[in-house]
């Protein structure tokens, strides 16, 4: 570690043992909430795209406007789309594993490896599994982040999912995994045969083999860019494969289990396999390249694509027939990360330029904007995340928390940006726990303007509550202030700094 800094990594293992004391954790199922379980502790999206089915879809109240920004996941670091459960938000970055309280931005714990975590994790009923760069499958309690088992598999690891009390991971060389979620032990293989070479950026993950859990067969999309075809590959839950559908295509999409069958994406194509027996329902054909994850929800299924020549598209397909409903083109956008269906309202997000970028909401039915919120430098790699009132969107190498209005946990304790009524600053800016404490003597203030610290950076209150490298004397500060916070039950986190070009 730099001298001269704490980065925001060490500040949550210099902090967990506080935050910790104010968060609590109980055992979370494998489902995305109902409309009938939208509160923060009964809120979960546990695995990447959301519940087992691997939708991108989420049945809450959808916000309309963003009023607040609060937190950022990750600072500095290059972050992995989060995942959601019981109130707590988890989240591989470069080389660690984090637990982060939802409400407030607070650090529960965090776990070091040598490598990136760089595919989402997935929480299980009293552990949260995370895959490596590397090919390591880490299994971690989700109460302490304490390692409960580790191991190493073939090939890069796509992101992974926990379902009664089996971890099932598929790597980049098609092969297929089932642990037993308490103790690591395998329980059986399925070699598929992939070709899907990877440099560790491809989205974090979200095109190599997934696995989704349908009710009677686990679903893995099998790229093969070296000799396509790929294939959409049903196995039965002991590892033995039922069907194959064969797609003349390099990249294909995790799969999307529906009512009406399986919805992956392939190169140009987009397609709906039925889920007994894997017959072809209808094809459609894609302007460009799409190689994003896709969400379905409500008889729509909504997708982006990023072409080299074309802006940023968003569209929305008919479950049914495959038929274009609408579209909408996101001006200036480059790149992009996937679209998420929250209700009747599809989220997207793209870069607009190399240190600007765009989050807008839409009608799913009818593609009309709802609104649009300009966001700082994304390193685009997925798509909005939901939460009751609010969703994580890719921001820098970071994943920013905006929400529609004031953020409060069950009990109303804490406001948007993660404080409470017991924790304020001064009017001068000083960061403190009560009226006696202010900013630090170097000249770091936590004004609205945001203050300069000694190394140059300036932090800016209007892009939210981020967590960049603090430099020691800054550490102190906030480590003194989050030991006063904890007192009362909450922490406000220390104002994001924003380098100049």
């Amino acid at each position: 570690m730099d001298s001269g800094s704490v980065s925001r990594r060490d500040l949550l293992r210099l902090t967990a043992g506080v935050g910790a004391s104010s968060v609590v954790l109980s055992a979370g199922g494998t489902l995305t909430a109902t409309a009938e379980s939208t509160g923060v502790d009964e809120f979960s999206w546990p695995t990447l795209l959301g519940g087992e089915q691997r939708t991108g879809t989420a049945a809450l109240e959808p916000i309309t406007s963003v009023a607040e920004t609060a937190y950022s996941l990750g600072g500095n670091d290059r972050i992995s789309a989060p995942v959601v459960d019981d109130g707590t938000v988890y989240a591989g970055s470069d080389d660690a594993l984090v637990a982060t309280d939802l409400v407030s931005g607070t650090g529960v714990w965090a776990y070091r490896a040598d490598d990136a975590f760089i595919a989402s994790p997935a929480v299980g009923d009293d552990s949260v599994v995370g895959v490596t760069t590397e090919g390591t499958v880490v299994s971690v309690g989700r109460d302490n982040g304490e390692e409960r088992w580790s191991l190493g598999v073939s090939g890069q690891p796509g992101a992974p999912i926990v379902n009664d009390g089996t971890v099932y991971v598929a790597d980049s060389e098609g092969t297929v995994f089932a642990f037993d979620a308490s103790t690591g032990e395998l329980t059986w293989s399925a070699s598929l045969d992939a070709r899907f070479s990877t440099n560790g950026d491809n989205a974090p993950g979200l095109m190599l083999p997934t696995v989704a859990v349908g009710d009677d067969a686990l679903y893995v999309n099998v790229p093969d860019r070296q000799t396509p075809p790929s294939r959409l590959v049903a196995l039965s839950f002991d590892g033995e494969v039922e069907w194959e559908y064969a797609i003349d295509a390099g990249v294909l999409s995790p799969p999307a289990i529906t009512d009406r069958g399986i919805v992956v994406k392939a190169d140009r194509h987009l397609r709906l396999v039925s889920a007994t027996g894997g017959v072809e329902r209808w094809a459609t054909e894609l302007r460009v390249d799409a190689n994003h994850p896709l969400a379905v929800g409500n008889g729509r299924i909504a997708l982006l694509d990023d072409g080299l020549d074309d802006p940023v598209r968003c569209a929305v397909y008919d479950l049914d027939s495959g038929e274009l409903a609408w579209e909408y083109t996101i001006e200036g956008g480059r790149r992009t990360g996937g679209a998420t269906i929250v209700d009747d309202v599809v989220y997207v997000v793209a870069s607009t330029g190399s240190r600007t970028g765009r989050f807008v909401a839409l009608g799913l039915n009818d593609g009309l904007e709802r609104f649009s919120l300009d966001i700082d430098a994304p390193d685009i790699a997925y798509g909005p995340v939901p939460v009751p009132n609010g969703l994580f969107v890719p921001d820098g190498t970071a994943s920013r928390l905006v929400v529609s209005e004031a953020f409060e946990d069950e009990s109303g304790s804490a406001d948007a940006d993660g404080g409470s009524d017991s924790t304020s600053s001064d009017d001068d800016g000083g960061t403190g726990a009560d009226d006696d404490t202010t900013g630090d003597a170097d000249g770091t203030d936590g004004g609205e303007e945001g203050g300069t610290g000694d190394d140059g950076t300036t932090g800016e209150d209007e892009s939210g509550w981020g967590l960049p490298s603090l430099s020691v004397v800054e550490s102190i500060v906030v480590i003194v202030t989050t030991l006063a916070s904890a007192a009362y039950g909450a922490i406000r986190v220390a104002a994001r700094s924003a380098t100049d070009d």
